[in-house]
Order: C-alpha cells, then structure tokens, then sequence
C-alpha cells in the first residue's frame, strides 16, 4: 500500500519494485495513489514508442457548443501533465483559460464568449497534506465561482481525481449519477442528478489513469453532447390503450426535453384526452411538417411544467369510434399506419428524425386491421428493408439479445442456424460499441440443459453454437463458450460480462423482467434505424383511469437518445 503524492516518490517504488531481494515474491498488487501508473511502465521498459494519435480535427469542435467545458483537476503528477499538454495542443490558444490554485480564492475575469474549455488546476511541487487540502477546498470554491458565473450555459464537467470527484459533486447539491458510458480508460461518463446542474454531464477520471488522450476525448465527448438534443418520434401505439396517457405523463418530465426533441406521432384527440384523465398539464399542437422550429421553446415551457407538445396525424383516426379497453381494428390500424410514418421520417434523405420510441400497440386490433405481423418488430423490419432485426431487453441491470424471437417451442431448433447466431452475436457486439464500449464481453446462453453437456442433452452446442462462436472470434470478437443458463445470468449480474446472447424468447425475458421489470426496454437491432419501445403492453384492464406508470417508457426514451448519439459519434470517427 502507497501513496505517492509526488513524481519522485513513485519513481523510487516502481524502481524498488525491480530489486533483485523482492523478484522472489512475484507479482505485486499495488494499493493506492494511481500516480505509480505513470512510473511503472519507465520502471520496467514498457513505455511505447509510437506517438498516441489525435481524433481528427472536425471532432474537436470546429463550431463551438453552448458553453466551455469545466476541467477540474485535483490530481497533478507527471501523467496528468502529459494528458493536459494533449488538451491544450488540441484548442486555439485563446479559447483557453487555464488557472492554477495555490489557496488564493479569487478569480480573475475572462471572457466568456471566446472561451472552450476552463482548466482549474492545484500546484505540482512538495506540500504538507495540510497545504494539499487547503488546496482542494480553493479548487472547489472557485469551481463553484466559475459554474455560478456559467449558469446552464456549461458544456460539461471533467473531474480528475476520486477525492475531488465526490467533494464537487456534493457542493454542485447532486443526489446520484446516471453512469453513461466510458470516454478512455478509467474515464467515465454519467449525468448529474438533483442539484443546480441537474441533467449536465460530468466525466470522472481517476487520478493518474487514462490514456493521454483522455482530456481530450473527454472535451470532444461533453460538446458533442451539449450541441445536439435528437429528434425522437414517439408512436402513440393503440389509442384503446394505455400508449396515449404514459406518453402525456412522460412528456411532463423535464429530463425528457432537456435530452431530446420529442415528436409524437398520433391523434392529437388521443393525447389531449390522455392529458385530461392524466391531470398532465401538456397541450397537444397538432404539425404537418417537422422541422427546428418545432422545439424553439420547449425546453423553457417543460421546465415551467407545461410543455406545448408536437404531434404529427399523418393518417386521419376516428378517435370517437373506439372504445377504451376493446379490441379495435380502427385502433390497429392507425398503430400501424403510425409506426410505417414514423420509419419513413427516420429512413428519409435528409432523415426527419434520429430515432422511433414505441408506445404499445395490440397484435390482435393490428391484425384484424389487415397488417399480419407478429409484432412491432416485425413490421419495422419490414417497412425499413432490413435484411434481419432481432428483439433485445435491456436494463442498467442486463442486456440480453435473443437469436430467436416470437416463434413456437419447437420451432427455435430449426429457426436457429449458424449464419443466425453468428449475426446475433455480431449485432450485440455493434451495439455496445455505438454506447462507447470498444471491447465488450458477449456470453452465449447454451440451449440445451448444461449447455448439452458434451452432447448427451443434445448436439446444437457443437453443430450451430461453437462454429458461430468460432467465426464471430475469428473476426475479433470477445465471446464466451456456451455457458449453462443456471449460472449463466447469475455471472452477468455480477460483471463477468456485458451482454448475453440468449437462444430463445423465454430464456432470455424471464431473467430481464425479474431483475428489472420496471426498468427493462425493448430495443431493435439490425434494423438501418434506431428503435426502442417500452417492454409492456396496452393494459386494456386500467386504460382510461389515469393511473398507467410511465417509468418504462421515460427509459426507452433515455435509451433511444443515448443509441443516437452514440451512432452520431461513431459515424463522425469513422
């Protein structure tokens, strides 16, 4: 266990660490400053001798977002200076404002308007730890002076060092972090909950970790976020149900205009009467074009609790004729006919929105309406031409991916082929790499009990699972085994993996929804376009009472913004 509070001391125990009279003890753990991070590798001659490469230039901000970028630094040693050298290399001298603490609290002027990015940094060189904690509280004060003169108008916050983490966030009043995704190694972004920059993002880095790159990964990330909100079409799903009153209720939530430009896709009739029974104080407006002017003040009135909603009716619906908790073909059929508009909006040139978020429709009404799908996915496969789309659940909890989808028992055998999992197994790995994992670990759910047990409980794990597993590998995939679903799950939840490729419906829904049925969305992939959808049904049995929760489909409203952002800042490094 160690604490290096400066450079010298952790090159002395990395080198220390090399000592002939030590080497019979193996391999150390290290406890403590994540400084050694930057002495280790020179100790042992594992520094790299090819020169990290920057993004290119177009991420970095060519046109500036609405604010600069807040960049904390409570940690200094020699890899942090090499990560800030990277930053300032990368940003225009003069849209940098970079400001040492060393106790004085004080602040002088700058411009605002010409600045990107605001560096608050402690002193390097030998302290007391008294000296090193007057110094923390002066970096957080006028943190606190620098957010305060900045408003909302902030990009975003990086923070380097755990201590100065935690200290920041309780001065900003947070009550919890919504964990997003990871920026660089041990670089991590979340979004600020409670407090007086509630909803803003902040990216916590450990000390002395990351790549050198990691600043400016990390200021590229906060303004791309901070300039764009994705426009998402919600579907109205059946009007006879409960879609049109979670999505009034949902659209008085704050968070949901802040992250997103919602776009309802419905009956303005359906909505205004869902606002009435909901007691939600929104306002349908029904358009007939979609375009920025829609979302000039949504933002001000969703804060102000009433939101000015915008709902495009591009098919007529006799609202009037159905009747509330009843199978309707006139219901299923405008589901339908929304969903099919609602794609075209998202596979337009130039697309007319980022992502569809479904409300639940009923296979029966939709059926007798003459559309002879087995389910949404199905249908949106079909309307935007993809060549395959599979049915995923997901929660902050467990992801899983199924191979197979709304098809009979005795059926999966026959339906689950090579070429099938292979593209499953390739679809999971897409899509955590569009939420920022470069990595990601896939597990492989064995069909059979035991996953077959070496073939006494069947022979699919050897003919369809390994020679998909072996082929998804060959491209450079981490995947596992098939692993026996009785541990399986258990191995997930825990962090042995990241997503589960599961080979069937029920295999793969009961463990989602137990874990998490309140937080469990439903997300299509393989499809051209970006689809998530709540993962519960119309409840025809309380349609009508005012008393549907909307908690499922604010996720998959986080969900489907989170995907299209992430797909935005693939394409733009690709």
């Amino acid at each position: 266990m160690c604490q290096a509070h400066l450079d010298s001391t952790a090159q002395a125990l990395a080198h220390l660490l090399k000592e002939e009279e030590y080497s019979h003890l193996g391999a150390p753990l290290l406890v403590g400053s994540a400084g050694l991070v930057s002495a280790l590798p020179e100790a042992f001659d594992m520094v790299s001798t090819q020169e990290p490469q920057l993004p290119g230039s177009d991420l970095l901000s060519t046109s500036r977002a609405s604010g600069p970028v807040l960049f904390v630094l409570g940690t200094q040693n020699c890899h942090t200076a090499k990560q800030l050298a990277k930053l300032k290399n990368s940003i225009p001298t003069e849209e940098l404002v970079e400001i040492c603490v060393s106790g004085d609290t004080s602040l002088k002027p700058f411009d605002l308007a010409s600045v990107s990015a605001i560096v608050l940094k402690t002193s390097t060189g030998s302290h007391s730890q008294d000296d090193q904690e007057k110094e923390l509280q002066s970096l957080t004060q006028i943190s606190m002076t620098v957010l305060e003169q900045l408003s909302q108008k902030v990009s975003g916050i990086l923070a380097c060092g755990g201590y100065t983490t935690s200290r920041l966030l309780s001065k900003l009043g947070c009550s919890s972090l919504d964990v997003m995704e990871t920026v660089d190694d041990h670089t991590a972004l979340a979004r600020i909950n409670g407090g007086t920059l509630d909803g803003k993002l902040i990216i916590s880095k450990g000390g002395g970790l990351g790549t050198e790159l990691a600043l400016v990964k990390s200021f590229q990330r906060l303004q791309s976020d901070s300039q764009y909100r994705p426009v998402l079409a919600i579907t109205m799903g059946d009007v006879a149900g409960i879609g049109p009153e979670i999505i009034a209720k949902v659209l008085q939530e704050p968070e949901v205009w802040k992250l997103c430009r919602p776009l309802v896709v419905g009956s303005v009739a359906a909505l205004q009467h869902a606002a009435t029974v909901t007691k939600c104080n929104v306002t349908a407006a029904e358009v007939t074009k979609v375009d920025d002017s829609l979302w000039s003040e949504d933002v001000a009135m969703a804060m102000n609790s009433s939101p000015v909603v915008p709902v495009l009716s591009p098919v007529p619906c006799d609202y009037q004729s159905i009747t509330l908790g009843n199978v309707s073909s006139e219901a299923g059929r405008c589901a339908a006919e929304w969903v099919i508009h609602s794609v075209d909006l998202c596979t337009s040139n130039p697309a007319q929105a980022d992502a569809i978020v479904t409300a639940p429709l009923n296979k029966e009404s939709m059926n007798n309406a003459g559309f002879k799908f087995a389910g949404h996915t199905e249908l949106l496969a079909q309307r935007s031409k993809a060549r395959t789309s599979r049915l995923m659940l997901a929660s902050d909890k467990l992801k899983v991916v199924h191979a197979t989808g709304h098809c009979a028992l005795g059926e999966v055998t026959t339906k689950l082929t090579v070429e099938r999992l292979s593209d499953t197994i390739i679809m999971a790995g897409e899509f955590l790499r569009d939420q920022g994992m470069p990595s990601p670990r896939i597990a492989i759910a064995g069909l059979n009990p035991h996953a077959g047990d070496g073939g006494l409980f069947g022979d699919e794990e050897k003919r369809v699972l390994s020679p998909a597993i072996a082929q998804c590998r060959a491209k450079g995939w981490t995947v596992s085994d098939p692993i026996p679903c009785d541990t399986l799950f258990c191995r997930t939840v825990k962090g042995e993996f990241d997503i589960v490729v599961a080979m069937y419906h029920d295999q793969g829904h009961i463990p989602a929804k137990l874990l998490d049925f309140g937080g469990t969305v439903n997300v299509t992939l393989g499809l051209p376009i970006i689809r998530t959808s709540v993962d519960h049904g119309t409840a025809f049995d309380i349609a009508g009472k005012g008393i549907a929760d909307h908690t499922n489909l604010l996720q998959a409203i986080r969900m489907a913004t989170k995907m299209a952002l992430g797909r935005q800042r693939r394409k733009a490094i690709n």
